[in-house]
């Protein structure tokens, strides 16, 4: 009888340890998978610019699973839409952590709908936020414990491409004209262009902000015809700066030189645009084209899984998005946890994507690009201008 006991003794501690063991597993983590999750604008105006960057990661996780996934792990990557509205995201983060149980909020893309995830979670700080597209300074300004970045934000991208555009215009600019998307962090945006264009000796002779999903750039366009800037720093979506451009073009004017950040620099503001945009236009870019031959390998995975979708700038930057997340997990190691892929995110030094520049964190440095590309147009296509650049110190 007492051997009984003792028996039912040690069957109960047991019981109870793969209890507790059960009861402290990571969120979003078991034996086969890692459960990410995110929000983005599947459906809805900017859906076209946006939904790509979701197909670009998942396209790259699929391949990773196909290949074994990691450390004995598939990655299900589950994305709910948010239309690009902000409050759908945030209820989209909201049940993400809360009843799904991700082990992650990974990509996503927008300002206004990055913004209000990052609201969300600055109430769950364990939760890792990885690599949205977004430009948003609040996003490693200052650093938080989960909050990584891989797009220099637009203070950035105007300190360091704005003075190079300057620099490299056929006739030195004297008059300039800011013309941008009403999104959060606009306002040190804006700060941070006339700071250049005052530097270089250019006057401000306008400056506009327009709402998310303006449906008609006209009535800008004509005031900024009217001022006749000889340099415009735009900033709108990559649909947006489209439709922008052609009503320029409609016009009958372009400036001698425009800058252009992130946005200007996918193919889906490119493709309508074509050769109007030749010889004037620069903007900053993170991340290589889909022409190039290194971005085979990205086009690849993208053609297995979304033989349909066209690779262009948001697939690209999805695959990097992916392979950083992909490289973090593994260095993590086979008992993965929240904290230790912060811990091995803010260990990855010079990490080398073949599609970007090197990728560095460290525990006081969330963003892992620290320098942007000079893109340019030529004959309808973008070409890469220079190396990277990064704001004068």
């Amino acid at each position: 009888m007492r051997r009984s006991l003792a028996t039912l003794g040690t069957v109960a501690l047991l019981a109870l340890s793969a209890t507790a063991t059960e009861a402290v597993a990571e969120p979003g983590v078991d034996d086969n998978r890692i459960l990410l999750g995110g929000s983005n604008a599947l459906t809805g105006p900017v859906a076209a610019v946006c939904a790509p960057a979701t197909y670009g990661a998942k396209a790259w996780f699929d391949k990773v699973n196909r290949d074994g996934g990691v450390q004995g792990r598939k990655i299900e990557y589950n994305v709910l839409d948010d239309g690009y509205a902000a409050e759908r995201a945030l209820a989209n983060a909201r049940r993400l952590v809360q009843q799904d149980n991700v082990f992650a909020i990974f990509g996503g893309c927008a300002t206004a709908t990055s913004a209000a995830i990052l609201q969300f979670l600055s109430s769950q700080p364990d939760v890792p936020y990885l690599f949205p597209w977004a430009g948003m300074s609040e996003l490693t300004e200052p650093t938080k414990k989960g909050v990584f970045a891989l797009l220099p934000n637009y203070v950035f991208q105007v300190k360091a491409m704005l003075p190079y555009t300057i620099q490299h215009a056929n006739q030195k600019p004297k008059t300039g004209a800011i013309l941008m998307m009403n999104v959060p962090g606009v306002e040190d945006m804006r700060k941070a262009t006339r700071a250049v264009f005052e530097a270089n000796g250019i006057t401000v002779v306008y400056d506009e902000l327009f709402e998310v999903n303006v449906p008609d750039h006209t009535p800008y366009i004509l005031q900024l015809k009217a001022k006749n800037p000889d340099i415009v720093l735009f900033g709108d979506s990559a649909a947006g700066a489209a439709k922008m451009f052609l009503t320029m073009k409609r016009q009958g004017w372009h400036p001698q030189t425009g800058f252009g950040v992130a946005t200007l620099t996918a193919e889906q503001f490119l493709d309508p645009v074509g050769d109007y945009a030749d010889g004037w236009l620069s903007a900053a870019g993170v991340v290589s084209p889909p022409s190039a031959p290194e971005a085979s390998e990205c086009n690849d995975a993208l053609k297995a899984s979304y033989p349909d979708q066209k690779p262009n700038h948001f697939t690209m930057f999805g695959c990097l998005a992916a392979k950083i997340g992909v490289e973090a997990i593994n260095r993590a190691g086979r008992n993965l946890t929240r904290q230790g892929l912060i811990a091995a995110l803010e260990h990855m030094q010079n990490y080398e994507t073949k599609i970007s520049g090197p990728i560095s964190f460290s525990p006081t440095d969330h963003m892992g690009t620290n320098a942007v590309v000079p893109f340019g147009v030529k004959n309808g296509q973008f070409i890469i201008l220079g190396p990277p650049l990064r704001p004068a110190q």
